[in-house]
């Protein structure tokens, strides 16, 4: 059974309210209102235009109107978006213990998957540091196999700003923290075999694996950490300060994804609890097969953050482990018969989903105490990830860079990297390459948290880019976005007197 839709953004609401305002709502005898509050009697939260009370378009119809204090506020706000809901599950299985899976890491054999996208059998390969080949100066960084696509949009600002090249390891989210915070911060070549993991160098002009290349005899000291999830996710002694400094990189979202072909559209906490904790009795229907469930590693920060969200430890999760995000994708949309898709789920990080949106779909999420299912997005054919910024959207945290300062001082690495990219005041290529990602800049978010799937609270960025996030991502400027190519001399309206990005912001 598909989810059914509750409510979905789009004009038709608005017009269908209007026109009841103009016929039972109206009182033909006296202005209808003057304030919004004189609208309030109406329901659905209506606004006050022209003396007429009209539909604001803002649901479900119980949602929570104001600023959000509490957990369920900024789940249950009041908004546009599409609120999906599923319901095919018994209620009576819902505080089922959870089964630890027969495997240590997984459920059941893995089945055939495209190669691992990292991998690669030659040994004629370039070495990573090649003066002659303008790789005089790198920047040794480890961590997600969901970085390496963003590093290929980033890399082209960090050697036209400071001339060194990245060099990327993937290995996976808690071995990015280690190599920083352990005791052995060293890269090294692995042993040739089909899906050997070899270090790239991305030098601007590289495809978005990055040019495969040699570390070495004496491999690399590591400059960079990456993670998708807070250090102490991994570990809970690794605690930013002292001779590791974090940094924060743009917000991203993991999603629950089905192979195209599939019908669902929604699942809820509890079913995902099933699924993944409990290797998907009848009640989690039509998940019910493990043999279908396509996850990751325990070490890694898509499990780990899911495994957060929905109460099932990250080295317990039911399902085909799966090498690197890009994989879990590839085994998904491989699924076209129609029955097998029905039952066939995966988790993958929402650029990964972003960027194959023809063969996999999103399923929208109900967290517990929300009311209704969301997207990331606000509705399947947008990638606005107007859910993660207002807090709809619950599965998300920032990018973490973690670097060493044992030595005394940052490493001349580690400072082009996160000088670069790791900035109050972004620029607009490094904006747009956080967008292009399917990432969202922290100028473009209204909440915040401080720990792993944490309390969210209201956030006003120090500089805002709300206009042109939403103008690029839609390709249409935004109603009260106005446009300051001349500069803050433009923004002639006192409640946004900043020009930023070539929007005038609040501040």
């Amino acid at each position: 059974m598909t989810g059914r839709q509750l409510f979905g953004a789009g004009f038709a609401g608005i017009v269908l309210f209007s026109a009841a305002a103009c016929t039972a709502l109206l009182d033909r005898n006296a202005t209808q209102c003057q304030t919004d509050n004189d609208c309030a009697a109406y329901g659905g939260h209506p606004y006050c235009q022209s003396g007429v009370c009209v539909s604001s378009g803002l649901g479900p119809s119980d949602c929570f109107y104001g600023t959000p204090q509490q957990p369920d506020d900024f789940l249950n706000q009041c908004s546009t978006a599409q609120c999906l809901s599923f319901d095919n599950y018994d209620a009576g299985e819902l505080d089922a213990p959870l089964v630890s899976p027969p495997g240590p890491d997984a459920g059941t054999p893995v089945p055939p998957s495209a190669p691992d996208d990292a991998g690669t059998t030659t040994t004629a390969m370039p070495s990573c540091v090649d003066s002659a080949g303008g790789r005089g100066n790198v920047i040794y960084i480890t961590g997600s196999s969901n970085f390496p696509p963003f590093l290929a949009k980033l890399a082209p600002i960090i050697v036209a700003a400071t001339g060194f090249v990245p060099v990327y390891q993937v290995t996976n989210s808690c071995t990015g923290v280690s190599s920083v915070f352990g005791t052995t911060r060293t890269l090294s070549d692995p042993t040739p075999s089909p899906t050997a993991k070899y270090a790239a160098y991305f030098s601007g002009a590289s495809p978005a694996a990055g040019v495969p290349c040699l570390l070495g005899a004496s491999g690399a000291t590591v400059d960079v950490g990456e993670s998708d999830i807070f250090s102490t996710t991994c570990e809970a002694n690794d605690v930013p300060g002292g001779s590791v400094t974090e940094y924060l990189g743009p917000v991203q979202a993991m999603v629950f994804a089905v192979p195209g072909a599939s019908l669902q559209t929604a699942i809820t906490v509890d079913v995902a609890r099933q699924v993944f904790g409990m290797g998907g009795p009848s009640t989690a229907s039509p998940w019910t097969d493990p043999y279908y469930y396509f996850v990751r590693s325990s070490s890694t920060g898509t499990q780990q953050m899911i495994g957060h969200a929905i109460g099932v430890p990250a080295s317990n999760f039911w399902g085909n482990s799966i090498g690197t995000a890009a994989a879990v994708d590839q085994d998904l949309r491989q699924i076209t018969d129609p029955v097998k898709a029905q039952q066939a789920i995966g988790i993958i990080s929402a650029d990964i989903y972003d960027a194959d949106r023809g063969n996999v779909k999103a399923l929208a999420y109900e967290a517990p105490g929300q009311e209704c299912a969301y997207l990331p997005d606000s509705n399947a054919f947008k990638k606005d990830k107007q859910n993660v910024r207002d807090g709809h959207y619950p599965i998300w945290g920032p990018i973490h860079f973690f670097t060493s300062t044992a030595a005394g001082a940052l490493s001349p690495g580690a400072q082009a990297f996160v000088g670069t990219v790791s900035v109050p005041n972004p620029t607009q290529a490094l904006t747009d390459a956080f967008i292009e990602s399917s990432l969202v800049p922290s100028c473009a978010m209204s909440v915040q948290r401080q720990s792993e799937l944490g309390p969210l609270s209201t956030f006003s960025p120090p500089v805002q880019c709300y206009c042109h996030f939403e103008a690029t991502v839609d390709g249409v400027v935004p109603p009260g976005c106005t446009p300051c190519p001349a500069g803050a001399v433009q923004c002639t309206n006192p409640a946004r007197p900043a020009c930023n990005l070539g929007f005038c912001e609040v501040q």
